[in-house]
């Protein structure tokens, strides 16, 4: 099974990619850079980072796709962006496979009774590691 954690940060996207049909967790993502939402006010932007991130899920072919759930009514630091949410609903107009959530407090839980046993070329892409690792590992 494929799967690819996207993690939103601000106006980026960082993917991860892992692949668990051997039997052991294999990080399959290679040298892929975030891909940033600019200028939200324009359409052709959007669209451009529609298409841009699409393209980048399509050539991972997973078979789930798991971010983070925001919480609508959070508020002071942990409140979520506008952008965020524009973004989210973005990820989730991808038809070629499930798009899932998952709660933070799902994760810090699996975290504390499980080590991650992988690594990221990249530290900022650890967030969407940890969100596919969870996901491979608890189904």
């Amino acid at each position: 099974m494929k799967a690819i954690g996207i993690d939103i940060s601000g106006r980026d996207v960082r993917i991860v990619a892992l692949d668990n049909s051997s039997g052991e967790v294999v990080n399959y993502t290679g040298k892929y850079k975030p891909i940033k939402l600019d200028d939200d006010e324009k359409s052709e932007n959007v669209v451009l980072f529609k298409n841009t991130l699409f393209a980048t899920i399509e050539s991972f072919s997973p078979d789930a796709i798991i971010i983070n759930y925001r919480d609508p009514n959070a508020s002071g630091k942990y409140a979520p962006s506008s952008i965020s949410f524009k973004i989210e609903g973005l990820i989730q107009l991808y038809e070629n496979a499930p798009v899932l959530f998952t709660k933070s407090q799902t994760l810090a839980a699996f975290f504390k009774k499980n080590t991650l046993g992988i690594s990221t070329d990249y530290n900022y892409q650890i967030d969407a590691l940890k969100l596919a690792y969870h996901y491979l590992k608890s189904n």
